[in-house]
Formats: structure tokens, C-alpha cells, sequence
């Protein structure tokens, strides 16, 4: 197996293909590594524009693509670090490289060989940071041993949980009763407050679909403030768009939509990969919150994906701490963080500092909370000692006297 190093935009159409069909053998799906949304963003935005490929092959076929989408300096550890997520993040919901599950070991090793000979020969930095890969899964496993193998040292930075079903688990019965009651209150108080039945269609082929989206979206709390709603950036809008129209004919979207009578209150996008399905994005009128209509349509989108597709599981793709998704989605994976040193001595150092380091750090944190609550017991303590010393002042022994004396002429 060889490795290569190459330019998004100096991809050949063959290579793109190659690159495609890697996608539906890898061991792993990751549609956000998949051209279709990798070349489009790159078109794009800046923070895609200056993506590259490792790609390891055997001839003509890919046997593994590792996106290098940047370059980062972070604080720990203080090295200059290669970046598998880009901005803006919606594009890059999952680092798990696509490595071919016909040789996953092998080609993991290529992969890792590949990127040593990029930091030796000053074309890579000497450090990989897979932002968000699936703990426990085949990809880091391979990592893990590959790496392991090389005396290239691995750390994983911060993990954290994030919802999910399978089929052979809670696909079928996923809300809790308390949920489903809120539910059928929420969708017969909808049908009752504006006459109408409560309904989800299907909207994949409609191609107003996704400006449809937009305007939702944009309508809401995401169109405001540090909102993230694609309508407030017009590249966002053309990417969206042209990326809908690519993936609807390919087949790998389904569009969703609640409606109450003839009025859409709310819209979910869902993306096939491999055997699973990627909750993509979600979207909803306001002025219909109190019923809760992203609920009330996710309820029916995991209903319909149950009995409309073969997917083994559906994975929330949500960002750290949804609360919301962790419930609808009751079963639990683990997303994490993983660093490789692949450079030099000093990479490798770096990295397997990283335990002591993270540790130090998490101590001085704890310490430093510490002193500030013992600071914060002191000045209360000291704040109330000084209002004892004022009311002292007042002399109320002397109070007590006067008004215990006898009143004199004059007084």
C-alpha cells in the first residue's frame, strides 16, 4: 500500500470515485468525510478550502482518506496540531477516518506510516487530533493497536456521550411513557388550538424543500443572536442547498415535515450512511413552541426510518450535553477525542506527557476553586465581624440604661 498527499482542489474525477466507492466499503461510515460533503464545503468556505487527503491505495483504489482539514495551535499540548473538524462544524459532525473493512489493520498502518513521513519531511505537523471518533469502534481500536505498534503514543484528550438506538435495542419503544403521554397531549393540543390534523409528510423529492428549511430555521432562536442557522450566511444557504439536491438524487437524505391542516410547523433532514443514519438537522416554527413540535416530529421521523429503511442504528450527531436528545434517544455511545503523536521525539513527548499534563492541569483548576472559596468563606466571616463591631458601636448597654432612668425636667 502507498500513501499520498493531495489537495482538495487537485482532485482528479477518478480520484474523487475512488474515493466515493472507499465510502461504501469503509468499516465505519462518516458521510461528513464523504466527497459529497467535503468538496462541496471546500467550494465554499474558507475554514474547508484548504483541506487535504492522506489517502493510502493499492493502484487505482483507496483503501483509506484521512482529511486534514487544518492546522491548529492549542494550548495542550503546545504543538502545532492537525485538525480533522473545520468551521462552519455543521459540515464535520464525525473525524472517523474511512478506512476499508477489507483490510482495516493495514491500511490504519499506512495511514499512520503516511503521516510520520509527512512531519519528517516538514509537510505535516507531527501531531493528529481525531476530534470526534466513536469510542470502542473498529477505526480507533485500529488506531490504538497501529499506533501502539509504531511507539507512536495516544491520548485521548475529553470523551463524551451522546444518544442512540439500534434496532435490536430501544429502536422500536425509545420515549419513555412519560414522553409519549406529553406527546399526544402536545399533538392533540396543536390539533385542537388550530383546527387541523397533525400529520408528517415526506418532503424528500419536493425540491422547495430546503429553502423551506432555511426560512423555518432562520425564523427562530438560530436566526438570532450567536444562533447557527444557515440562512444568516449566504454561502451556507448555496452550500445547503446544492448539497440537498446531490444527496436527495443519490438517495441518501429523508426529509421530514409536521404539518397541522396545511401549515408546516416543523422539518428534519436524516442522512443514510452505510448502516446507520445521522440525525442531521432539525428546524421549527416558533410560534408553535409551546407544542413542541421538534418532539413531535422526531417521535414520527424514528417511527418511519424503523419501518422505511434497513439501518442497523440512528446516531443524534449532536454536540456535547443535549439533553433533549439524550432522552429521545435513549441509548448511550461515546465520542472522543484522540491525540497521536506521529511526528519526531518532541511530538511523541509531547503527547505522552499529555496524562501528567491534563492531570496538573485538572489539580491546579481544583486548587484554584478551592482558595477561591476559602477566600470567599474569609471575607464573609470578616464582613460579618465588622457589622458586629457597628451595631457595638451603638452602645445599646447605655440605651438600655437611659431608658431605664427616670426622665428629668427639660429632658
Amino acid at each position: 500500500m502507498q500513501t499520498r498527499l493531495i489537495g482538495i482542489h487537485d482532485l482528479l474525477p477518478s480520484e474523487e470515485q475512488a474515493w466515493g466507492a472507499l465510502a461504501e466499503r469503509a468499516i465505519e461510515p462518516n458521510p461528513f468525510f464523504e466527497p459529497g460533503f467535503l468538496v462541496l464545503a471546500s467550494r465554499r468556505f474558507e475554514g474547508f478550502s484548504k483541506t487535504r487527503l492522506l489517502v493510502v491505495h493499492e493502484g487505482p483504489d483507496f483503501r483509506a482518506v484521512l482529511p486534514i482539514i487544518g492546522v491548529e495551535r492549542p494550548r495542550m499540548p503546545l504543538r502545532p496540531t492537525m485538525a480533522t473538524r473545520g468551521n462552519p462544524t455543521m459540515v464535520s459532525g464525525m473525524s472517523t477516518p474511512l478506512i476499508d473493512g477489507a483490510c482495516v489493520d493495514q491500511a490504519t498502518g499506512a495511514l499512520l506510516d503516511g503521516l510520520h513521513r509527512g512531519a519528517e519531511d516538514g509537510e505535516l505537523p507531527g501531531i493528529l487530533s481525531v476530534q470526534r471518533i466513536r469510542e470502542y469502534g473498529p477505526v480507533i481500536n485500529a488506531l490504538r493497536r497501529e499506533s501502539a505498534a509504531r511507539g507512536m503514543p495516544n491520548f485521548t484528550k475529553e470523551s463524551w456521550v451522546r444518544g442512540t438506538v439500534h434496532r435490536t435495542g430501544r429502536w422500536e419503544n425509545p420515549l419513555t411513557g412519560e414522553r409519549r403521554r406529553a406527546n399526544a397531549r402536545r399533538r392533540r393540543g396543536l390539533a385542537k388550538d388550530f383546527g387541523g390534523e397533525v400529520r408528517v409528510v415526506d418532503r424528500t423529492l419536493d425540491p422547495a424543500a430546503a429553502a423551506d428549511f432555511v426560512r423555518m430555521e432562520a425564523s427562530g432562536w438560530k436566526g438570532r443572536g450567536e444562533g447557527s442557522a444557515f440562512g444568516r450566511d449566504p454561502a451556507k444557504v448555496e452550500w445547503f442547498q446544492e448539497w440537498s439536491d446531490l444527496w436527495t438524487g443519490a438517495g441518501r437524505v429523508v426529509v421530514l415535515s409536521l404539518y397541522v391542516g396545511d401549515t408546516a410547523v416543523a422539518m428534519h433532514y436524516s442522512v443514510l450512511a452505510g448502516d446507520g443514519i445521522f440525525l442531521y438537522r432539525i428546524a421549527h416554527d416558533e410560534s408553535y413552541a409551546k407544542y413542541g413540535p421538534g418532539a413531535l416530529l422526531l417521535e414520527s421521523v424514528m417511527e418511519r426510518l424503523l419501518e422505511q429503511t434497513d439501518a442497523v442504528w440512528i446516531d443524534s450527531c449532536t454536540d456535547p450535553d443535549n439533553t433533549f436528545l439524550l432522552e429521545i434517544l435513549p441509548e448511550k455511545i461515546t465520542i472522543s477525542m484522540l491525540l497521536i503523536g506521529t511526528g519526531g521525539m518532541v511530538d511523541r513527548i509531547a503527547v505522552s506527557a499529555m496524562p501528567l499534563m491534563t492531570r496538573g492541569v485538572a489539580q491546579l483548576q481544583e486548587t484554584r476553586q478551592r482558595v477561591a472559596e476559602l477566600s470567599g468563606q474569609a471575607r464573609r466571616r470578616v464582613t460579618q465581624a465588622r457589622g458586629g463591631r457597628k451595631r457595638g458601636s451603638e452602645e445599646p448597654g447605655v440605651e438600655r440604661h437611659l431608658a431605664g432612668r427616670r426622665p428629668v425636667s427639660g429632658e
